[in-house]
């Protein structure tokens, strides 16, 4: 038998770590340099898409899918320099901000695991 609770908990710690090194980050008006924040994204869609399988049928389903989708096309906008192009102190701010309510996020699906 897989030891599913720990496991997901080690998943979420990394998660935990991701969005409050993006949060600061972004609220500073720094990104994540293009390579890490490829695999950062990849990873995050990887980790919503397990929290559906474990949370099958569970209202949180509607905004991990979101996110799982979220992720996958940041990983793209990631691998192909679009957010490079488009990011402004602003628009870095806005995206600290939205990492501060994901990480929220993250903390209610290990919650939910409990």
């Amino acid at each position: 038998m897989i030891p599913v609770l720990p496991i997901t908990y080690g998943l979420g710690a990394v998660m935990v770590a991701i969005h409050a090194g993006g949060a600061y980050l972004g609220l500073r008006g720094e990104a994540i340099p293009r390579t890490p924040g490829t695999y950062i994204s990849i990873y995050e869609a990887l980790y919503y898409a397990a929290m559906m399988l474990l949370l099958a049928g569970s209202p949180l389903m509607a905004p991990l899918a979101l996110f799982a989708v979220i992720h996958w096309a940041g990983a793209f906008a990631y691998y192909r320099g679009y957010l490079g192009r488009l990011s402004t102190l602003r628009r870095l701010k806005l995206y600290g901000a939205y990492e501060l309510v994901e990480l929220g996020f993250i903390f209610i699906i290990m919650a939910s695991l409990s």
